[in-house]
Formats: C-alpha cells, structure tokens, sequence
C-alpha cells in the first residue's frame, strides 16, 4: 500500500509541475501576448486562466488599464517670442494590442515613444500661440490691482484660444498616427506648469518693479494733488469763515456804538447842564498842570470859579464860664 502511494506521488509530481509550467493566469485589468520563438503566436485581451506549450511559449504581460505619463520640463519659445519651460503630464492606454506588441514590445518602449511625440506636439502647439493663453482660458474681466494697471493693459492681455483650447490641440497633434503606427491611444493631455526661463524671469521681474515704481509715483503725485485740493477748500472755508466772523463783529460793534451814541445823546438831553459842567471840569483838569501858568480876566468863568468860596461854617458857640463856687 505504501508502495503504491509513493509510485503515484512520484507520477504525480512531474504531472503537477508539468501542468503549472503548461498554464497561465491573464488578470483583471491586464492582457497578455504569447510568442514562441520571439514570434507573438496568441493575443489575449481577456482574464482567466489559459494554456501554453512549456519552454517554448512566453507569456507577455501588457495592462489594459490606462497608463500615466509625465514629460520633463521644455524650453520653447511662444508666438509673442517669450522663452518658457512648459511642463505637461498624459494619460494613455494599449488599445490594438496585436499593432502594439509589433512595434512597440513593452511598455517602457511605449513612454520613450511618447516622450518624443507629446514633446513635439507641445513644442509645434505653443510656438502658434501667445503666452496669454497658455496662462488663461477665457477673457472674462481681469481683476487689476490698481487702475493704472488697467489703463495700461493692451490687447496682449485678450486670449485667442485658451489654455483648455491648446491642450486639445496638443492632443489631437500628437494622438495624429499615434494609433495607426502604434496602436496606442493617448487619453488626454494636460499642462501641469509654465515658467519663464532664467534670461526672462529677470526682465520679468525688472519690467514689474518698474511698473510698480510707477504706480506708487503715481499715487504719490495723486495723493498731493488731493492734498493740495483739499488745503485750498480748507483755507478758502477759513477765509470765509472769518470774513463772516469780521462781518459780524462790525455789525455788533456799530450796534453797540450806536446804542452808546443814542444813550450819551439821551442822558444829555436830560442834563445837559450837568454835563456841560462836568466837561469843563475834564478841561480845567487837563489844562491845569504843576507848571501851567494862565494869565485870566476877572470876567473869565475860570476866574470867577477860583474867586467863589465855599461859606464858613457857623461858630461854634462857647460854654458859660463855670460859677464861682464858694
């Protein structure tokens, strides 16, 4: 009985290797092509399990899926002569599997071969458009940071195409015979980055400072324009706020006079000879000085003030003489 069994593990083993090197599994998401001798034999596009003749047919494994690219950044030059580097990633798939393992073989075939076509593509693409678009997508109003910024912008600023419009441009150029010569499809192409080159980015920056250096002057005279205009209407409100002020202190100082003028000529209407005395005792006083010598007549009403005399007063009158006490 033991005999039996190691006689049929011994058969059985060569059966079982025989059979694991005699098939093969095609995976979701994948496909495979079988050559003998170099030469592709069977195309398979489908998942399961499949046979091959062992050590003289090889299984090739391709995806199906859709496969990424990303180029290294160009240097190219835009219809506007601006220096760039434009940086662009894809996506493509084996389509006609058969045309692709012919000419192609592998995969890492399939990128070198993009690199060369998408480079181009995007090389011929970008030399027919200007800068603008490949920065923008519509004309829909730009947002500037100033309004001298907006009075200089010029028809450069206007896009033509657009940069969605490039990228389906590039795409159909480089999707041209990509499919009758290589049976690979390219699914979409996309620019991830643009910048200037090292010689323009410096211009660029200089050409910004000296834009912005503008701006500010500009402010700058602006600001003293404004400045100026509003010490002008503040001086002229001065001017006639005060002028008002003049005016108005001119008016009540005359009222006032006048009121003193009618109550002088009132109050001297009612005593005028009290009046007429007192401004002669204002003249006397001035006239009449420490070394004022005057020279009058005895009918001078200065004369006869000085004669008048105040009168005497009354005697006081004496106490009887004490009697003689004995």
């Amino acid at each position: 009985m033991q005999a039996k069994l190691i006689a049929f593990l011994v058969l059985m083993i060569p059966v079982a290797v025989l059979f694991y090197l005699s098939t093969y599994i095609v995976n979701e998401g994948s496909q495979a092509v079988v050559t003998q001798i170099g030469k592709p034999v069977r195309f398979i596009s489908e998942p399961g399990l499949y046979f091959r003749i062992p050590f003289l047919q090889t299984v090739h494994s391709l995806e199906k899926r859709i496969l990424p690219w990303d180029g290294a950044p160009e240097n190219m030059q835009t219809r506007d002569k601006k220096r760039i580097f434009v940086d662009c990633w894809a996506r493509w798939r084996i389509v006609e599997l058969q045309r692709y393992f012919t000419n192609v073989r592998s995969e890492q075939r399939g990128q070198k071969i993009l690199d060369d076509i998408v480079d181009s593509a995007v090389r011929d693409v970008i030399a027919k458009n200007n800068l603008i678009d490949l920065v923008r997508t519509s004309n829909e109003k730009l947002v500037y940071e100033s309004e001298e910024l907006e009075r200089t912008a010029t028809a450069r600023d206007e896009v033509e195409s657009g940069r969605e419009e490039i990228e389906r441009q590039i795409l159909a150029v480089a999707s041209r015979d990509l499919l009758q010569e290589y049976g690979m499809e390219l699914v979409d192409v996309h620019i991830k980055r643009v910048k200037y080159s090292d010689q323009v980015r410096d211009t660029v920056y200089e050409r910004m400072r000296s834009e912005r250096e503008r701006i500010a002057q500009l402010f700058q005279s602006e600001a003293e324009e404004d400045r100026n205009q509003i010490q002008g209407i503040t001086r002229k409100q001065l001017d006639s706020i005060e002028g008002t002020m003049k005016q108005r202190s001119a008016e009540i100082r005359g009222a006032a006079d006048a009121e003193v003028i009618r109550m002088t000529a009132e109050s001297y209407g009612k005593n005028l000879e009290f009046f007429e005395f007192l401004q002669r005792l204002e003249m006397y006083k001035s006239a009449l000085k420490s070394d004022t010598s005057l020279i009058l007549s005895t009918d001078s009403e200065m004369f006869g003030l000085f004669k008048r005399t105040s009168p005497k007063p009354a005697p006081v009158p004496q106490s009887a003489a004490p009697a003689d006490v004995e």
